[in-house]
């Protein structure tokens, strides 16, 4: 390997680890204080509908001599709508994203249940059945300690998300340095 192949990949690995310490703290951050992480990440995801929302009204603008334009423009202005909901009420929306998020894990086990009984005859098929029964004992939990789990738990999601891709941002670089010296 020449010289600045091993610069190129020393300088970017070094930027890969120091974004995996930043993230490894965050996480931790969010971890420990659960309440302000799960508030924070109820804003972003709040914001993130605006977005999104506007997004829609400009495509729906864009294509209004197409069919659908009222329909594209009404789902851009429930996104609008739904933020202002939900920006105006911060602690409703850590409620909201929690019940959604508790919801959508336990359909998600149901249909993983459904679909490793589909194709059973597979080899592998124990481990979908198997995520499908953890799914839905995981937001059996989330649901069932709903409201109180909306103080905590999208804070701790994130926490463990962000300490754990900041845990592979700093090992990955140090393994290719390793193989490469």
């Amino acid at each position: 390997m020449n010289t600045d192949t091993a610069d190129e990949i020393q300088q970017s690995s070094s930027w890969s680890i120091a974004l995996g310490v930043v993230m490894v703290l965050l996480g931790v951050g969010a971890i420990l204080e659960p309440f302000v992480a799960t508030i924070a990440v109820a804003i972003a995801l709040t914001w993130f509908l605006l977005i999104v929302g506007i997004v829609r009204i400009v495509q729906a603008v864009q294509s209004r001599r197409q069919k659908g334009f009222w329909l594209k423009l009404l789902v851009g202005l429930f996104y609008v709508l739904a933020w202002i909901l939900l920006i105006t009420n911060v602690f409703g929306a850590a409620l909201t994203f929690t019940l959604v998020l508790g919801s959508l894990i336990l359909v998600e086990g149901i249909l993983e249940v459904i679909a490793a009984f589909k194709v059973r005859p597979d080899g592998n098929w124990i481990w979908l059945l198997f995520s499908g029964i953890l799914s839905i004992i995981l937001s059996v939990l989330i649901l069932y300690q709903w409201p109180s789990s909306a103080t905590w738990l999208l804070g701790v999601y994130a926490g463990t998300s962000f300490l754990f891709t900041g845990i592979w941002m700093i090992m990955l670089p140090l393994a290719v340095r390793k193989q490469i010296s």
